[in-house]
């Protein structure tokens, strides 16, 4: 640069500089990446800069600022696939955790009747989660133990301090909305198939959609089709269940589902989106209260013969296996949110409907009828309305004009190149 301003003397000071800035104009900003300040220099020297070196440039500074779409297209396939993945594994996790809770009330009614027992069992459990996670951590020296549990800590405090109290309140209603929601879920077991309690069960995503739009004011959209949907689905299902003893499990299964909603709700509106460090704490934190806080109650019903427990023939084996089922879908519900899409999770339950249907049919021997049937269709189909994006279809129908597109111009080319034919065959 100094050289061209030695060449033009006296008065061409000015010149020159209106000359850098207008090439300074007229050159992408890529070239003055740090990999490109060579094009940039050629340029201002005179040379207009090729094709080729303006697509790397511009690769350059996609790879600098992030923006590079290959990249992005890349990571969403991979997001795609795992997320396909996490389903398929979510799915047959609650089917094994289902068939396997429902064969231990089924026993044997009249001397093992203890759903609460078995709740307090299975929201103990979760509380290893946090230590394990540390100790893999401090294993392979990903991060300090003390920076894990600042960051953990970050959560409940938000944008103030630290305080105990608010901390022992959410962690305390946490543990009782999930001990409900997994005591009224076992008592559904016993009065309704596991197909049944599954779709009930799986209906709590809409309820979540539903209080989000009421309680966190988040975006309607066509929430009244696709509820009706669901409310059909529920009619046509347990018809035959009012005014029968089925109706209490009804009643059990949509309390089950509307604790989980509950539960949902509260996440998003204390915690929202938080790391692996964080959800591994957040769950052994609800552990360690559902064990200080629920053995009263445990033992009133064990002393008041409410809960019957035959201690020298239980099934351990059974239950510590359910026991870690329900901990694997605790930890895939809660860990996986920054592996894939949050859709996926909750495609999982929607899987399980058909897959319990089928277990039931296969290793129970339930038959059910074509109500039944085409409600467990409506529930899923509501259910994939609400788990889907808000511009689903607008992504189909793009697909469908560019094909359609892409088929119209192939026949236009066809055209054209039979009147050139026609026309050359002519003047010949």
């Amino acid at each position: 640069m100094s050289g061209l301003r030695g060449k033009i003397g006296g008065g061409g000071g000015g010149r020159v500089e209106e000359m850098e800035r207008t090439v300074r104009f007229e050159v992408p900003n890529s070239v003055y990446c740090s990999e490109s300040n060579t094009e940039g220099e050629d340029a201002l020297n005179g040379h207009v800069p090729s094709d080729q070196s303006c697509q790397k440039a511009k690769l350059v500074c996609c790879s600098c600022c992030g923006e590079n779409p290959c990249c992005d297209m890349s990571s969403k396939q991979s997001k795609c696939i795992v997320g396909a993945f996490v389903s398929l594994v979510i799915a047959i996790t609650w089917v094994a955790f289902t068939q396997l809770v429902q064969g231990i009330i089924e026993r044997d009614q009249h001397k093992f009747n203890a759903p609460f027992s078995l709740t307090y069992f299975f929201s103990v459990c979760p509380l290893i989660f946090f230590p394990c996670y540390m100790a893999i951590c401090c294993v392979a020296r990903f991060r300090h133990a003390r920076d894990i549990l600042r960051d953990c800590l970050l959560m409940y405090k938000g944008n103030e301090e630290f305080k105990k109290l608010p901390f022992f309140w959410k962690s305390l209603i946490f543990s009782m909305v999930s001990a409900l929601t997994f005591y009224t879920y076992f008592r559904a077991l016993v009065k309704l198939s596991a197909a049944d309690c599954t779709a009930l069960y799986a209906a709590h995503n809409s309820f979540v959609y539903l209080l989000s739009w009421i309680v966190l004011f988040e975006k309607f959209i066509a929430m009244r089709v696709r509820m009706s949907i669901y409310l059909s689905g529920i009619v046509c299902c347990y018809v035959d269940g009012f005014g029968s003893p089925a109706m209490f499990g009804v009643v059990m299964g949509v309390s089950s589902s509307a604790g989980a909603a509950l539960y949902g709700l509260l996440y998003k509106k204390f915690l929202g989106e938080v790391n692996c460090a964080q959800a591994s704490f957040f769950i052994s934190v609800v552990g360690i209260f559902s064990l200080l806080f629920l053995w009263p109650v445990w033992l009133l019903l064990y002393l008041l013969n409410v809960e019957q427990i035959p201690w020298d023939s239980l099934p351990w084996g059974v239950i510590v296996s359910t026991a870690v089922l329900s901990f694997t879908y605790s930890v895939l519900r809660e860990c996986t949110v920054q592996l894939t899409y949050q859709v996926f999770i909750g495609l999982g339950l929607v899987l399980a409907i058909p897959m319990c249907a089928v277990t039931d049919t296969l290793w129970r021997g339930r038959e059910f009828s074509g109500m039944k049937i085409a409600a467990l269709v409506l529930i899923t189909i509501g259910l994939l309305l609400i788990l889907l994006p808000e511009n689903w279809h607008g992504f189909i129908c793009k697909h469908f004009k560019s094909r359609q597109r892409d088929s119209d111009s192939q026949a236009m080319d066809q055209n054209i190149s039979l009147r050139g034919r026609l026309s050359r065959t002519s003047y010949m």
